[in-house]
């Protein structure tokens, strides 16, 4: 294009720019015909303004603002009219225009530093209006009222004073500042002073609805009058129907006194004045949960949560809807989301409690309410909920030491009666305590006073009693599977498995997500030799929920002992984690598998993959350590465990963890000095000063390990521990005879089978072998059903190779305990010593007990060589290595078997392949032995 052709392209551009003025002018000239002009559409918009009617105010302003936007009192009226019809975001807009229009500072600023508040900036209104100076005194007042709030919000209590102070000084009157004032002196005043100022506020202003908010707070709060508070806020809603703060307080008195009723009118006047606010449909969906709705319920929270997705309140209420329809883990999964934002979020707390008891993990439910229980005060209703864990826990004296305290902090509840009476059982009044809580349960509705009689029946080892507690608490819960499930756990206790088997199976109808139940008549199932029928409950907890770390685990353990491969187990344990990355538990099992299955490098890799997700996990810190021992890298291990140990000084565990740690790294100084600093801590710590005496003793320092063993006989006089602690020291210095004494004393004290084998086990190493076989002859007569006892006494003969008197106290353990794989096992090795037939039939019996069992394989195929059935002992012993590759011993035995079996290539293999092992296989002279034979 050349010049001159340009020059026409931006005439005829211009002409046409023209044009479409000349025309809308026109079209302009025309429409004004019928409006109105700016000053009368300002007039009309007071007009409907004094009418309180704000709908048509606000449009008669946008239209006056279309006659002219440069109008600064239109921007003002439509922002202060915005701002009071809710729309503060739109408001700020406006005042902002009316403030830039240089439209009056002193009606503006106070309405745009109030708008900002509400939007949450109060920073920028510190910032921008701190200093700013009105000449209107009433309009400064007002402004600084707002600075006072504004630094309020950002926790500066002094400038907020401060600010106060200068408002009040322009204008003692103004409603803002006095009501700042009372809400900053009431942390010095008693609440009826602080009543008296908001009373003298409301006189002047009695629609100021943030003070009969404040009101309505100190009645609750300060003087626990929720009646009164109740009315407060109701006066706020009735002054300002759109005050969401009234509300927001409302809701929880309504919710605690279960008024439905009002619950349901407060969501009505809600849809009414704020239709789609987000808080409206909020309140709704507790409104649906309350009337069952769950479908309704759940909808309305999934929508407000893609607004909000991290939303502690919405996360808390989607865990209450999922817990009320039983998805547990969905639930767990939002409350624990819940959790992570506010870890003090109490509510949340008690229903992932809740949530977990219903899914049979008391320890977790305690975890979670851990926080809570170490408050000063902890409130009756977590209390109550701790009770619950520990009497599902099967620990009746913490539920009832719980269910005590709960009861003492509520007055005017019939808890207060139930403290009483488990307090006059703790004291021995055993009768009337029990039958001042019996006529309680009888008496009171709630279901407290039946718990806490059943756990305390239970402690007191009164099962009948239990049951009958049961049956009321059964009439009063005939929907719930709690009662059902506790007369199963009982009937199971007293060996009636037919009878828990119906109590279980009555609980899993009535909820058939109450993982309790369904783990409880897998239990049996298992016990009844039925794994195929325990394996299908779990299965259909899995269809129901795919995720059930629970159910997952379960079947890899029925898996396990039914011997699949541990690959298959593995990949079991891998899908639980895959599926439920939050969980500690899937974790730490498959670091326990791997680590079972000698694969060290697999923990290692797991572990470290489980810290970095789940860092604040003590538990998988500790097992990261364990799996660094296993892999030799001792330093890490020290760290790892010092890092677990730093991180919970209150608990011994870690500590003890830690002190192994050092004795692996040869550090017994610092190891000495952890379990000294535990013991200051602690002590009483048994485990602690057990291990100090053994290193004392290593040392030959047999002065201090004495100390301790006579400090923990001073703790523990009625118990055997102390004397059995010198014992091993009297042992380590040969001592025999002083041992012996002490041992005798321990028995008196502690007539055990633990004592009794070591009486046996001393007296035998002093060589008074007659005196050793008169006490097992006495202890045997004394307790004919002593398994333990006669397992021992098996052993002492095995090491003396006295084969057959080994194989007849085997046959006693296997009459006392026939499920015993390991008593069935030694039978059949013993059998192929003595040349004995029959040994594999035995041997096979103890495979079926333990399934997939490496070391149950190992004698199977030796008893199989035994019987001259050679391949099948060669595939059973590979079977062996299969199960445990890391167990060079299982390797060396399938070299004889294939000498026996004439292939001498196979064997030499083998033995060439141990041999390459070198000092990690002590069974290196053999290896040479047998290779030897083969050249």
């Amino acid at each position: 294009m050349n010049g001159r052709q340009q020059g026409d392209s931006v005439r005829l551009h211009f002409q046409r720019i023209a044009i479409a003025a000349a025309i809308a002018a026109a079209l302009a000239t025309v429409a004004g015909c019928g409006r109105k002009s700016e000053g009368e559409g300002i007039a009309a918009a007071k007009t409907h303004l004094a009418a309180n009617d704000r709908g048509s105010a606000i449009i008669e302003l946008k239209s006056a603002l279309q006659q002219d936007p440069q109008s600064g009192e239109a921007r003002y009226l439509l922002g202060k009219t915005l701002m009071e019809s809710g729309d503060v975001a739109s408001a700020e807009i406006e005042l902002g225009k009316a403030h830039d229009l240089r439209f009056q500072d002193s009606l503006v600023l106070p309405l745009l530093a109030k708008v900002m508040l509400a939007r949450g900036e109060a920073k920028q209104v510190g910032d921008l209006y701190a200093r700013v100076e009105l000449p209107d005194p009433v309009a400064a007042a007002e402004l600084k009222a707002q600075v006072a709030l504004a630094f309020a919000a950002q926790g500066q209590a002094e400038r907020s004073q401060a600010a106060v102070d200068q408002a009040l000084r322009l204008n003692p009157k103004n409603i803002a500042a006095r009501l700042q004032e009372a809400r900053l002196q009431a942390r010095n005043e008693k609440p009826a002073q602080t009543l008296a100022r908001l009373d003298g506020i409301l006189a002047d202003d009695p629609k100021n609805a943030n003070a009969w908010l404040f009101k309505g707070n100190v009645l609750r709060w300060g003087l626990g009058d929720n009646e009164g508070a109740g009315g407060a806020y109701r006066q706020a809603l009735k002054v300002e129907p759109r005050h969401l703060p009234s509300y927001a307080a409302l809701v929880p008195l309504l919710l605690e006194k279960g008024d439905v009723a009002g619950m349901r009118a407060l969501v009505t006047s809600m849809k009414q004045v704020l239709p789609q606010h987000p808080d409206t449909r909020y309140y709704g969906a507790q409104v649906a949960l309350l009337d069952n709705d769950v479908k309704q319920a759940r909808d309305s929270v999934q929508q407000l949560l893609k607004m909000a997705p991290t939303s502690v309140r919405l996360l808390q209420l989607a865990g209450a809807i999922e817990l009320r329809d039983g998805r547990l883990l969905l639930a767990e999964t939002y409350l624990n989301r819940a959790i992570q934002q506010e870890p003090e979020l109490v509510t949340a707390r008690r229903l992932l409690a809740q949530s977990q008891l219903r899914s049979g993990q008391p320890a977790k439910a305690l975890a979670a309410l851990k926080p809570l229980l170490d408050m000063p005060r902890p409130d009756a209703a977590t209390l109550a909920l701790a009770a619950e864990a520990h009497l599902q826990n099967g620990e009746a004296a913490l539920a009832e030491r719980y269910f005590t305290r709960a009861a003492t902090l509520d007055p005017k509840n019939p808890k207060v009666s139930t403290a009483l009476a488990l307090t006059e059982i703790s004291k021995g009044h055993v009768d009337e305590g029990f039958a001042k809580l019996e006529d309680i349960a009888t008496h009171d509705p709630g279901t407290y006073a039946d718990l806490a009689l059943i756990s305390a029946r239970l402690r007191r080892q009164q099962p009948d009693a239990a049951l009958a507690a049961v049956d009321r608490l059964q009439k009063k819960l005939e929907k719930e599977p709690l009662p059902y499930f506790l007369r199963g756990r009982i009937l199971g206790q007293r060996a009636d498995a037919a009878g828990a088997r119906a109590a279980y199976a009555k609980a899993a109808e009535l909820d058939p997500a109450y993982f309790p139940a369904v783990a409880g008549l897998a239990a049996i199932d298992v016990a009844e030799n039925k794994p195929e029928d325990a394996r299908k409950r779990f299965e259909a907890l899995l269809a129901r929920d795919p995720r059930d770390y629970r159910a997952l685990l379960a079947v890899a353990d029925l898996r396990q002992r039914a011997g699949a491969k541990p690959a298959e187990i593995a990949a079991l344990l891998a899908n639980a984690v895959k599926t439920n990355p939050g969980e500690a538990t899937p974790r730490l099992l498959l670091i326990e598998h791997h680590l079972g299955q000698g694969d060290s490098k697999a923990a290692l890799t797991v572990a470290s993959e489980a810290v970095a997700a789940l860092p604040d996990d003590m538990r998988l810190l500790d097992a990261l350590g364990r799996s660094q021992l296993a892999t030799g890298d001792l330093q890490q291990a020290l760290a790892s465990f010092g890092k677990a140990a730093a991180a919970q000084p209150e608990l011994p565990g870690p500590q003890m963890r830690l002190a192994d740690a050092y004795l692996n790294v040869k550090n017994g100084d610092k190891a000495t000095e952890t379990l000294q600093r535990l013991l200051k801590q602690t002590p009483d710590y048994l485990p602690a000063q057990q291990r100090l005496v053994q290193l004392a003793v290593l040392d030959k320092r047999y002065d201090d390990a004495l100390a301790i063993a006579r400090t923990v006989q001073k703790q523990r006089p009625k118990e055997a521990v102390g004397l059995l602690m010198e014992v091993e020291i009297r042992s380590g210095q040969k001592q025999w005879a002083a041992a012996l004494d002490v041992t005798r004393v321990a028995l008196q004290r502690s007539r055990t089978t633990l004592v009794a084998m070591r009486l046996h086990a001393l007296t035998t190493l002093a060589g008074r072998q007659a005196e050793a076989e008169r006490f097992a002859a006495a202890w045997e007569k004394e307790h004919p059903r002593d398994a333990e006892f006669q397992n021992h006494l098996a052993g002492v003969a095995l090491e003396q190779r006295q084969f057959a008197a080994a194989e007849a106290r085997y046959r006693k353990v296997a009459a006392l305990r026939p499920n015993d794989a390991l008593a069935q096992n030694n039978i059949a090795w013993l059998m192929v010593q003595q040349g004995k037939p029959g040994a594999v039939a035995v041997a096979e019996r103890a495979l079926q007990l333990s399934p997939g069992n490496a070391s149950l394989l190992d004698t199977l195929a030796l008893a199989l060589a035994a019987d001259k059935q050679m391949p099948r002992a060669l595939q059973t012993q590979r079977e062996a290595i299969a199960k445990a590759p890391e167990v060079p011993d299982y390797r060396l035995s399938l070299a004889r078997l294939l000498i026996l079996s004439g292939d001498k290539d196979g064997a030499r293999g083998e033995l060439q392949a141990l041999a390459k092992m070198g000092t990690k296989f002590s069974g290196q002279a053999e290896v040479s032995r047998l290779l030897k034979t083969l050249s």
